[in-house]
């Protein structure tokens, strides 16, 4: 295959007549999103390339996935702005909105041609060539070729060029197509109240969703479920140890005290119900009760804390602790949510945080519930440049209102009526970022669990890169709901690309 990139020219003309049945297609470019390929210098480390790009201006994250192997990705870009100013980006075009609004990702240096039967490969490819284009790819098809876009010319100019053509029985963009399996959807009973992993508009506790406006959950499920030797740490009120969506996913305790708040028992049934409803949100099981969690085959590990009148030495303790058991099981991935505050810089529980991080741990903080800037007034330890802070949305994808904001936020996820397991077999809503910290959790625990070979900065840049932006929701808050909503398809599968690793069907069983 020739990969080979060329600069192609910018156009202001996007149509060109579908010649298999003589309708014209006219599109219009979206502002906000754009296709983009790599140069060819960088096609022996795209992961690379694409993370140099996501981190450029003006670039802003990954929009609908990437192609690491093809080398192009779809991204956000800044309003009106061009992704051709970043270096490693060989060509880009705007996401194009066709006749019914759908949004088409077109490759800007790319077109596929489909020759008439009666036309031999020697006389399709001399056709090739002499419309001034290069063979990229044979396609299996008889007489079909995707070809590049002829150097200093346009995608669209080019196609109708090839159109034009007597042998041609039709020319059309090479396109890409994401997240197009059919979901799946887990029998677990209560699923449709979890609007965060698929907003299908459905209303839930009484408020219609927007369709869309979910952290794309099922999808993801089908590349990965998560591996038990990932562990999602929830440092939190302890947890309902007999909940049938938490039990079996429970880590073994053994002897280990699990126990943080004093209270003289070493097991760490749950005293609240804070910390049953986030490992459920976590990490519940898959099964035909209740909820589902976004890692639901990943265990789970709650270290019992106390959230009312506790100190926060022994929440040091309980992070020290996952530091310890992380350098104790190497071949072991440790995620920590810990929904809670302190009421100022703690220099215990920043050290602990600051060394489990160096012990490759991930540590996921929610951002607070005081509808304050965290920049002006800071909660901590949710901005402590370390963690992965984590703001609410709600079945809008609108800032929660409650939720803090700033530059200190890293992510968002849902955290408005969001259902999950309770104490004593049961289930309800609660409201808050210590609700959307577990979505993000747990979509640490499923990206390690896809890639185990990746670091925890890779798995952080993973999640903050892949996420759907949600500026344009929420005007009066720009770029302080951190890189946006997070996306757990487009980040596993981007996991997935990195490690160079393609699950296999006992994966998804």
């Amino acid at each position: 295959m020739n990969t080979g990139r060329r600069p192609v020219a910018e156009e202001t003309e996007h149509w060109y007549v579908d010649k298999s049945n003589g309708v014209r297609r006219s599109f219009r470019p979206k502002a906000d999103e754009a296709v983009v390929t790599f140069a060819v210098d960088v096609a022996g480390a795209p992961d690379e390339a694409l993370s140099r790009v996501v981190r450029a201006a003006p670039v802003r994250s990954v929009s609908r996935g990437a192609n690491l192997s093809r080398g192009f990705a779809a991204v956000y870009v800044v309003s009106g702005q061009r992704a051709t100013a970043v270096p490693d980006v060989a060509n880009a075009l705007p996401v194009m909105l066709d006749a019914d609004g759908l949004p088409r990702y077109f490759l800007p240096d790319e077109l596929t041609v489909q020759f008439r039967d009666d036309v031999d490969p020697a006389s399709a490819e001399r056709v090739i060539r002499q419309r001034g284009s290069e063979i990229v790819i044979r396609q299996r098809t008889p007489g079909y070729y995707t070809v590049s876009v002829p150097a200093g010319q346009g995608l669209f100019a080019t196609i109708r060029g090839f159109a034009d053509q007597p042998e041609v029985a039709f020319a059309e963009p090479s396109e890409a197509g994401f997240n197009d399996a059919l979901p799946y959807l887990p029998d677990d009973a209560d699923f449709p109240q979890l609007w965060g992993m698929r907003n299908t508009g459905q209303s839930v506790n009484g408020t219609a969703g927007t369709p869309g406006v979910d952290i794309d959950a099922t999808t993801a499920w089908d590349l990965h479920r998560g591996d038990p030797d990932v562990i999602v740490t929830v440092i939190d009120t302890g947890a309902d140890l007999d909940h049938p969506d938490l039990q079996a996913n429970l880590l073994p305790r053994g002897t280990e005290d699990w126990d943080f708040a004093d209270s003289g028992d070493p097991s760490p049934d749950d005293s609240d119900v804070h910390g049953t409803h986030v490992a459920g949100t976590a990490a519940a099981v898959d099964n035909v009760t209740g909820v589902i969690g976004v890692a639901p085959r990943c265990r789970v590990m709650p270290l019992r804390v106390d959230l009312r009148a506790g100190m926060n030495q022994n929440r040091a303790d309980a992070i020290n602790y996952v530091r310890q058991q992380a350098t104790a099981n190497p071949s072991r991935r440790y995620v920590v949510n810990c929904s809670w505050r302190t009421s100022g810089d703690h220099a215990g529980v920043r050290t602990a945080i600051t060394n489990a991080v160096a012990a490759n741990v991930v540590v996921v903080f929610a951002a607070g519930n005081a509808n304050v800037n965290t920049d002006v007034t800071p909660q901590y330890p949710g901005v402590y440049p370390q963690v992965i802070a984590v703001a609410a949305l709600d079945q809008q994808g609108l800032k929660a209102s409650f939720s803090n904001f700033g530059g200190n936020v890293d992510v968002c996820a849902p955290g408005v009526n969001i259902f999950s397991s309770m104490p004593d077999d049961t289930h309800g809503f609660l409201d808050g970022t210590s609700m959307a910290a577990p979505h993000v959790t747990g979509l640490a625990a499923l990206v390690w669990s896809a890639a185990p070979n990746l670091t925890n900065a890779q798995v952080r840049q993973i999640i903050e890169d892949t996420c759907d932006d949600v500026d344009a929701l929420n005007p009066g808050f720009p770029r302080q709901l951190g890189r946006g909503r997070i996306n757990a398809f487009r980040a596993v599968q981007l996991a997935q690309f990195i490690a160079g690793y393609i699950p296999s069907v006992p994966a998804l069983l």
